[in-house]
C-alpha cells in the first residue's frame, strides 16, 4: 500500500464539505485529490490494507460507476460504500433493512467524528425529524435508511433537495420476487433512484448465484455495472451434516442437538425449522432439558416475536429456535453456531442462513441435521409451486373481482409460496403490475388479459427454478463431497481459502459430535460454563486476554462487545504486550479512533498485568 500522510487525509477530509475545484489553489487541489485516493481513504479510517474486490468497487463508486459487488458475510462490503462517501462533499444514501446493523457502522462512523446520520422505523419520529433536517441542511454526508421510508414523499424530497452522489443498496438479493428474502419494499428503490438524479449506485450482496445477480441489475436499472465478486467462502465455519433415517430420528436429533449445544453452552446459537410446529416442539425441548430457548416464528403475535428477537440478542436467552422469519435484519456477531433441523428449500437459503455464524471472524460451526423424509416435504413444496397457465388466469379473476374500478387492489404481501409464484408469474406474463404499498403491503393493477403464451413462459420457468433448487440442496445433502467446495462451486466461485479450523465433515470426519444412538436428552447442569482462553496463549498471557475481555464490557457501554474490538486484536494484546501508542497502533485491529479513545487504557491494563520473570511471547501469535 502507498505510504500517505495520515493527518494530511484526515485534514483533506475535513475540508470537503463545499469544496470547489475551480476556485482551489494547486495545493489545496493536491490535498483533496489525495483525499479521494482510496489508499488515504483507508488510512483514515485505520485500515492497512484492502480485502479482495473492495479497491476496485471504491474506485469504481469515485468514478461515479454502477457496481454489483458479491461478497461473502465479514468481506467488508461496507466499506466499499463508506470510503466513497467520506470522499464526497455531496450526499451518499446507503438503503438496508438490517437496521442493528445500520446503527453500528453509525455508531463507528459518528463516533469518528463523521457526519452521519439513521432514519428507520423504531427510532422514535422525533430522532427521524432531526436526522432529516441534518440532512437537508447539509450537516449530513452519509445517511443510512431502511427501504420503506422511500414510500414517504417528503423523505424522498427531503433527499432530492441535496446532490446525491452515491446510493448503495445493501442486501440487493431482496428486489428478487423468486428469492427466499424478498422484500415488496424494494420494488420502489428504482424510482427512487431516478427521482435522486440518478447517482451511481453499488449493489451489495452475500449470496446471489450469476443468474440471481443478473434479476438484481436489471431490476435497480444497473448501468454497464462494475462486477466485483470476491468470493463466497466463510472460511471460519465448519460445515457439518448427519444423516438421520428409520424409527426414531426425530429423537435422535434432538438429542444431538442438545448434546451439541450444551458442549457450547453459554454461546449463541440459532436453530431453524422448516415448520412453525417443529419451531414450537424443538424450543419446547431444548427448554425442558434446561436451555434458555425461545421460539420465533411468523404465526407468533409481533410483541412475542420482538421479546424473543430482543431476549437473544441481550443473551438473555441463548438459543433461538426459529423459522425463516428470523435472520433479516438481526446482526449479532458471536453467533457460535447454526443448527437446521431439516434439509432447508435451497442452497442459497441454506448458506444465508448457515452464514450468521461467526460474523465476528471466530471459529464457528453449522449443522444440518438431513433425514430422506425431508425431500417428501420439498417435493411437496414444489407441487404447490407449480403453476398451470390456466391456474393464473383464476387468480387474475379473483383478483378483479376485489379490484376497484380501475383494476388495482391493495393485497398482503403473500406469505403462501404458491400465492407468491402467483403473483410473480402474472407479473413476468405481464398480467399485471405490483408495486410497494404502505404497512409492507402491495398495490396490484389488474390488466384486462392474460397472454397465454407469455403465462405458459412464465409457468415454466418458475417451474424450472424451483426443481433446480430441489435437485441442488438434495445433492448438498446427501453427497461424499467436500461441503464447502460443493457449496462454492453451487455459486460459481472455484476459489477456496485455506479454512481457519475444521473444513467439514467429509475431510474431516472427527466431527466431535456423538453417535446419536448413543444419546439422550438429558438435564443440563445448573453451573454456567466459563470460557475458555485460546490454547496458544501462556497462562499469564491468558489471564490478561481475560482482563482486557472485562475492560471491552465496561467500554462497550451496552453496545455489542466487539464494536469495540474482536477477540482477536485482544488475543494479540495478550500476546505481545505493548508499552507505548506507536506498538499498541500496529496490531490488526487497532486504528486512529481506538488509540485515541482506548489507548492509554489498554497500555495501562497490560503493564498492571506483567509476565512472570523469564516468560517470553508465543513468537507464533499473529500481530498484524
Amino acid at each position: 500500500m502507498a505510504q500517505v500522510d495520515q493527518a494530511q487525509a484526515t485534514l483533506a477530509l475535513q475540508g470537503l464539505e463545499g469544496f470547489d475545484e475551480s476556485q482551489a489553489t494547486d495545493g489545496e487541489l493536491r490535498l483533496y485529490k489525495g483525499a479521494r485516493d482510496p489508499d488515504s481513504l483507508l488510512a483514515h479510517v485505520g485500515h492497512r490494507s484492502f480485502r479482495p474486490g473492495q479497491r476496485e468497487a471504491v474506485e469504481a463508486a469515485l468514478a461515479g460507476r454502477d457496481a454489483l459487488i458479491v461478497m461473502p458475510t465479514g468481506g467488508g462490503k461496507s466499506l466499499c460504500y463508506q470510503l466513497p462517501g467520506l470522499a464526497s462533499s455531496k450526499l451518499t444514501v446507503v438503503v438496508s433493512p438490517l437496521i442493528a446493523l445500520m446503527a453500528d457502522q453509525c455508531r463507528r462512523l459518528a463516533g469518528d467524528g463523521h457526519p452521519v446520520v439513521m432514519i428507520a422505523s423504531g427510532m422514535g419520529e422525533e430522532r427521524n425529524r432531526d436526522a432529516l433536517a441534518r440532512v437537508r441542511d447539509g450537516r449530513a454526508r452519509i445517511v443510512y435508511c431502511s427501504p420503506e421510508r422511500f414510500a414517504s414523499t417528503a423523505f424522498l424530497d427531503a433527499l432530492a433537495a441535496r446532490e446525491v452522489d452515491l446510493m448503495a443498496i445493501d442486501e440487493a438479493h431482496c428486489v428478487s420476487e423468486w428469492g427466499h428474502d424478498f422484500r415488496p419494499d424494494y420494488l420502489r428503490l428504482p424510482r427512487a433512484i431516478e427521482r435522486l438524479g440518478r447517482p451511481a449506485v453499488i449493489a451489495c450482496t452475500a449470496t446471489a448465484t450469476q443468474v440471481v445477480a443478473a434479476e438484481i441489475a436489471a431490476r435497480l436499472g444497473l448501468r454497464d455495472p462494475l462486477i466485483v465478486r470476491s468470493g463466497f467462502d466463510r472460511p471460519n465455519i465448519s460445515f457439518d451434516i448427519v444423516n438421520f433415517e428409520g424409527k426414531g430420528s426425530k429423537a435422535r436429533k434432538l438429542a444431538l442437538l442438545d448434546h451439541g449445544l450444551r458442549e457450547r453452552e453459554n454461546t449463541p446459537a440459532i436453530v431453524y425449522c422448516g415448520t412453525r410446529r417443529d419451531t414450537e416442539a424443538v424450543a419446547d425441548a431444548l427448554r425442558s432439558s434446561g436451555a434458555l430457548a425461545v421460539a420465533y416464528h411468523a404465526g407468533m403475535q409481533p410483541d412475542e416475536r420482538a421479546s424473543a428477537q430482543h431476549r437473544f440478542m441481550s443473551g438473555d436467552a441463548q438459543v433461538i429456535v426459529a423459522t425463516n422469519a428470523f435472520g433479516m435484519g438481526i446482526d449479532k456477531a458471536n453467533v457460535r453456531s447454526v443448527w437446521h433441523w431439516a434439509i432447508p428449500t435451497s442452497v442459497e437459503a441454506y448458506y444465508q442462513e448457515a452464514g450468521r455464524a461467526g460474523r465476528d471472524g471466530e471459529p464457528a460451526r453449522a449443522v444440518l441435521l438431513a433425514g430422506r423424509s425431508d425431500l417428501g416435504r420439498l417435493v411437496r413444496f414444489n407441487q404447490q409451486r407449480a403453476v398451470a397457465p390456466e391456474a393464473i388466469g383464476s387468480y387474475l379473476d379473483e383478483l378483479r373481482v376485489l379490484a376497484d374500478g380501475d383494476g388495482s387492489l391493495v393485497i398482503d404481501n403473500p406469505r403462501d409460496d404458491a400465492d407468491r409464484i402467483r403473483l410473480a408469474i402474472a407479473e413476468r406474463a405481464g398480467a399485471c403490475a405490483v408495486e410497494p404499498a404502505p404497512g409492507g403491503r402491495l398495490l396490484v393493477r389488474v390488466g384486462d388479459q392474460l397472454d397465454p403464451r407469455r403465462a405458459a413462459a412464465a409457468c415454466r420457468v418458475a417451474k424450472d427454478r424451483g426443481w433446480r433448487a430441489y435437485r441442488a440442496v438434495e445433492t448438498f445433502s446427501f453427497s461424499g463431497v467436500c461441503r464447502r467446495r460443493n457449496l462454492l462451486d453451487h455459486f460459481g466461485d472455484s476459489r477456496a481459502g485455506q479454512p481457519l479450523g475444521r473444513c467439514c465433515d467429509v475431510c474431516d470426519p472427527d466431527t466431535g459430535l456423538p453417535d446419536p444412538d448413543t444419546l439422550r436428552v438429558a438435564a443440563r447442569r445448573s453451573a454456567p460454563v466459563t470460557s475458555t482462553p485460546p490454547a496458544e496463549l501462556s497462562s499469564a498471557d491468558a489471564e490478561l486476554f481475560e482482563a482486557l475481555k472485562v475492560w471491552r464490557l465496561g467500554a462497550a457501554a451496552g453496545k455489542p462487545a466487539y464494536t469495540v474490538a474482536h477477540n482477536r486484536t485482544l488475543e494479540a494484546i495478550a500476546a505481545s504486550r505493548p508499552t507505548e501508542l506507536g506498538a499498541l497502533g500496529r496490531i490488526h485491529g487497532i486504528g486512529p479512533a481506538f488509540l485515541d479513545r482506548h489507548g492509554n487504557e489498554v497500555l495501562a491494563l497490560v503493564a498492571g498485568h506483567g509476565r512472570p520473570p523469564g516468560q517470553v511471547p508465543n513468537c507464533d501469535t499473529p500481530r498484524g
